[in-house]
């Protein structure tokens, strides 16, 4: 074969495998669209009330995809607590949930970053936190936190919701596309901080 069509040939192959790896690519990245999109209808139904009330999610349940894995339904009322609080290791403190009405804000987190608390990482580890912002929308506030599983998964509760395992990116669309990783500080610490720093919690 000479050589000028052997180079065509080769050339015309890799167009096509080029084409199709951006067709797949293309592909998953509306499959990834439609799923967040889907995750946010589920969570915001009725209000929220489906996602976050104990008797009315377990219809809810069913309706999440098979990947991401429920770890625990949403607590009662007075017991509920939010992602911020999770990732904190503080979900098992009666006396903070009351005291914060089940409630961290991201504003508290913000907080701790300024105070040069919080350590932004590009080596993060288990148990470190991975923060989620929405840059278009809100981008000053910290919209998600969860905890380091492994490189790519993530357990984290969402918002009064249930606590779940999940891939960094299976998440609600109105979370956002930007994300970010924390060291973890100990849980005493954290509750010290929040004694310390509580009237910056606020909504």
């Amino acid at each position: 074969m000479p050589q000028g069509l052997e180079v065509r040939v080769l050339s015309w192959a890799q167009n096509r495998n080029y084409i199709l790896k951006t067709m797949r690519y293309v592909h998953q990245d509306e499959c990834m669209t439609n799923l967040r999109k889907n995750l946010d209808e589920i969570i915001h139904t009725n209000g929220g009330d489906n996602w976050w009330k104990p008797e009315l999610f377990l219809n809810t349940k069913n309706k999440l995809p098979t990947k991401i894995e429920v770890l625990e339904n949403p607590q009662k009322y007075n017991d509920n607590y939010n992602c911020f609080i999770y990732a904190l290791g503080l979900n098992n403190d009666k006396d903070l949930i009351k005291n914060c009405s089940g409630f961290i804000y991201d504003t508290f987190f913000q907080k701790l970053l300024n105070e040069r608390i919080f350590e932004y990482t590009n080596n993060p580890q288990k148990g470190d936190y991975i923060f989620y912002k929405d840059l278009e929308k809100h981008p000053n506030m910290i919209t998600h936190v969860g905890v380091l599983e492994d490189e790519d998964t993530v357990v984290s509760k969402w918002a009064w919701g249930p606590l779940l395992r999940h891939k960094i990116f299976d998440v609600p669309e109105s979370y956002g596309n930007d994300t970010s990783y924390v060291k973890a500080i100990p849980k005493e610490k954290a509750k010290e901080l929040y004694e310390k720093y509580k009237k910056f919690n606020k909504k």
